[in-house]
């Protein structure tokens, strides 16, 4: 039931609501009686999809998001603020609810149940007039094609102790999203600091750019002098509040929450190591918790206690919670590994913040290093501008992958993850190890200037009862090209692709051993023996995945770089002769890796393809050519590139 000082706010509400604002307001009264109150936390569903329609809402304060399940899919439609109304047209309609409605803010809602809402829209014609023009438009737009995730609005920053270098994090971080995206970005600090260090972080305090901020929140409660602002020449602003006022914004949280919507594209709540009312507040309705974390063996105990805090307010398994370690504290930490194991995360933790001078200094890292890291990966994650590789099969003629890679380094083109398959495995995991193409390069085809020494370091010969090569010198190649490297040990994300032989299934390779994960994706069959790996039997990953965009996909990629070196847009010389061994190997790889790459094309936002017609699977002397190949064909795209990263 309302309240008298309820029923006096929903008149005055309704009067501003677009469906309610023609009817008289003689007759306002009587609607706002009818009506009911509720309030949904954060992530409360408010009814489901397949539910009986019993009423209609009209969203008073917070948030909600509209989505449907199709084919196990969610497919999200909308999110839905204050003076937004729903729920109206199945009660029309008289059918099942088509959507589910859960908040994604706390939400205080007015609902009115189906038969008051029939009532009330027989007496108000310009009501019906305004829900068959809202209805038209709503017919026009299709929700029904694609799966769209929202992403995460509001994040929470916190450390398990101080020392770990957590404004140098955030503002490095925050720099690097307002200097690589276009998003307007927030930093809330509830914990008032001194000028002097906001100047240590080049922040200059400015009036308070926009007073409507704060027109949601109950007059007694907002005091100009709580709030301190500051601005960064990057873009981004950052707003301090009054350690004294920690408490009474507690409850009005998700009202000034609500308006930050209105005016930015990201808002950060820097928590630092505490852990109070606001805090909890602020965990619990954020969409995303960011924790840094001190990684030595006496820290784990306090890091455990700080996991089961914020899961206790945010709920297990709604993955709101990503760890990152610091190195500023200890000589010897637990390998990262293990912290995944002990501390029962979903995915290994990065490293955030790693020795250097600007993070011993607590400054803004400003550089744009490469390969990504830190700061600055977790920035380019959140502004989701992550550019993804993916490097194809094709034997040799994936030589051709180092010129496209040369391009991209010369032109300052960030790459933030790989995904590699056959001869896109090895050249992807040697570069993702090295970072440096003139290694690369050195580690592969200046190895090989002639055909001689191609064969005696690559081909291995067997009988071939299995293969014609037992493959163990291209791994050892890849092995000390990479220094035995771990997955872990990579400079750049990168994810392999290889086959089950037995199963016919498509093997994503991401922990372990790098070397032997290269060895699984290039075992092509006839040339390379099958090679037993982690309890399978692996061949060349190209027979189902050629060109592997739909890993990059998978793993959150925003803009997708694609190489393929089967160009489908050529056709083969006719052969004349009988072909040779060599040539059927040849011929049979490029009509198999041909089938296979179709739908990949769709998925990529530029697709480079070199010219490599002519030239044999086993042409590994002619890398200088190929690789020439290569930087061809990815000059004639780079324009388009280039725009991936505007």
């Amino acid at each position: 039931m309302k309240t008298p000082d309820q029923q006096i706010d929903l008149e005055y509400f309704l009067k501003k609501v677009p469906l309610f604002s023609s009817i008289p307001d003689s007759q306002i009264s009587d609607i706002a009686a009818c009506f009911h109150f509720a309030e949904f936390k954060k992530d409360v569903i408010v009814f489901q999809q397949g539910d009986l329609s019993d009423a209609m809402y009209i969203i008073r304060s917070g948030a909600v998001l509209i989505h449907s399940e199709k084919d196990n899919e969610i497919l999200f439609q909308t999110e839905l603020r204050r003076g937004d109304f729903f729920g109206e047209m199945a009660l029309l309609s008289d059918l099942p609810r088509n959507a589910t409605v859960t908040a994604s803010l706390d939400a205080s809602l007015f609902y009115l149940k189906k038969n008051d809402f029939e009532t009330h829209l027989s007496k108000n014609k310009h009501v019906g007039l305004y829900l068959s023009r809202l209805y038209a438009r709503r017919l026009s737009m299709n929700f029904e094609n694609e799966t769209i995730r929202p992403k995460p609005f509001f994040y929470t920053l916190s450390a398990t102790d101080p020392g770990l270098g957590l404004a140098h994090f955030l503002y490095s971080m925050s720099y690097h999203i307002s200097t690589e995206s276009p998003q307007k970005v927030l930093v809330v600090e509830p914990h008032l600091e001194l000028d002097s260090i906001m100047q240590k972080f080049d922040l200059d305090i400015i009036p308070c750019p926009d007073e409507t901020l704060f027109g949601l929140l109950p007059a007694n409660v907002y005091t100009p002098r709580d709030f301190k602002w500051f601005h960064h020449s990057s873009g981004f602003s950052v707003l301090q509040v009054n350690k004294g006022f920690n408490d009474g914004l507690v409850p009005v949280l998700p009202l000034l929450m609500e308006s930050f919507k209105s005016r930015y594209d990201l808002v950060i709540f820097s928590l630092a190591h505490y852990s109070g009312r606001l805090e909890q507040q602020a965990v619990r309705l954020c969409d995303k918790n960011l924790l840094l974390i001190n990684n030595t063996k006496q820290a784990l105990p306090r890091v455990k206690q700080t996991l089961a805090r914020l899961e206790e307010k945010t709920g297990k398994g709604l993955d709101r919670i990503r760890v990152g370690v610091s190195h500023l504290c200890g000589s010897i930490g637990i390998a990262r590994a293990d912290l995944k194991q002990a501390l029962n995360l979903s995915e290994t933790p990065q490293i955030w913040v790693d020795r250097s001078d600007k993070a011993l200094k607590d400054q803004i890292d400003t550089q744009k290093q490469f390969p990504i890291k830190g700061a600055r990966a977790v920035a380019r994650e959140i502004a989701g501008v992550r550019i993804g590789l993916a490097l194809g099969a094709g034997a040799a003629r994936g030589w051709s992958h180092i010129g496209v890679l040369k391009v991209l380094q010369e032109n300052g083109i960030p790459i933030d993850m790989i995904a590699g398959t056959s001869m896109g495995a090895l050249v992807g995991a040697i570069f993702a190890s090295k970072g440096s193409v003139d290694q690369l390069r050195r580690h592969t085809i200046d190895r090989f200037s002639t055909r001689h020494q191609a064969r005696k370091k690559i081909f291995d010969y067997t009988l071939p009862f299995q293969g014609l090569l037992k493959g163990r010198k291209a791994m050892n190649l890849v092995a000390d090209a990479i220094d035995h490297a771990d997955f872990m040990d990579l400079l750049i994300p990168t994810f392999l692709v290889g086959v089950d032989i037995r199963k016919g299934e498509e093997i994503l390779f991401e922990t372990g051993d790098v070397a032997k994960a290269v060895r699984s994706s290039l075992s092509l069959p006839a040339v390379f023996a099958p090679f037993r790996h982690m309890g399978r039997w692996m061949v060349d990953g190209g027979l189902l995945n050629p060109v592997p965009v739909n890993i990059l996909e998978q793993k959150g990629a925003d803009k997708i770089i694609a190489v393929c070196v089967e160009n489908q847009r050529s056709t083969s010389p006719p052969v004349t002769r009988s072909p040779g061994i060599m040539e059927v190997i040849s011929r049979t790889i490029s009509i198999v890796h041909s089938r296979a790459t179709s739908g990949f094309v769709e998925k990529s936002d530029v697709v480079i393809y070199p010219d490599v017609q002519g030239f044999a699977w086993d042409d590994f002397h002619k890398g200088e050519v190929l690789m020439q190949r290569g930087i061809q064909a990815c000059q004639e795209v780079l324009d388009d590139i280039k725009t991936l990263i505007l």
